[in-house]
């Protein structure tokens, strides 16, 4: 960002303390802006809304900023090494292609992401694939004993993946958002 953005606060802020943010914070959204957009019908990690998985009205809110239905699932995104061990198949699925049965023994662990045939539009996460986005899983994994996180699009309903900070800003449906190693917060919070 070129300059202050007026009522938010900018601190220095690793994928780490990161990771910790959303561990502490369970029903907090946060932007996740990471180098460049990328282009395609799938947020896979550049321009991600991300939260815990952990609590039912997660989903909700998640629904609610992007002005969606209720109803509309919020996918998991799942280190791949620890996938099989919450998805049947948990294969491989960097994409979010196929639909994985969460594994019934996690179904009311995870209900933020969880369909209500008892399925969830899996992306997994390598570190080949993003360093970055691996490390925040693991580090999040770490804290919470789950890998996984919440994640949706970034962007207005109907419109492209937000450009840059100020553009999600703009937006004024989020109170945090991390883009490439600073956490951006209304002054509020």
């Amino acid at each position: 960002i070129d300059g202050p953005i007026h009522g938010w606060t900018a601190h220095a802020c690793s994928l780490d303390t990161l990771a910790y943010f959303l561990y502490e914070h369970q029903t907090t959204p946060v932007v996740f802006l990471l180098d460049r957009a990328e282009i395609g019908p799938r947020a896979l990690g550049h321009r991600s809304i991300l939260m815990a998985p952990f609590a039912e009205e997660n989903k909700a809110t998640i629904n609610r900023m992007k002005g969606r239905e209720a109803f509309r699932p919020v996918a998991p995104m799942c280190l791949v090494e620890s996938a099989a061990t919450y998805f049947d198949p948990g294969t491989a699925d960097p994409y979010m292609l196929f639909d994985h049965r969460v594994r019934e023994e996690y179904r009311r662990t995870l209900p933020a992401i969880l369909h209500e045939d008892g399925t969830a539009r899996l992306q997994t996460v390598s570190y080949q694939h993003s360093p970055e986005l691996h490390e925040l899983l693991s580090t999040y994994g770490a804290l919470s004993g789950v890998p996984i996180l919440c994640n949706t699009s970034a962007n207005k309903n109907g419109c492209g993946f937000f450009p840059d900070v100020r553009s999600a800003m703009e937006w004024g449906k989020v109170d945090h958002i991390w883009a490439n190693g600073f956490l951006y917060s209304k002054e509020d919070q």
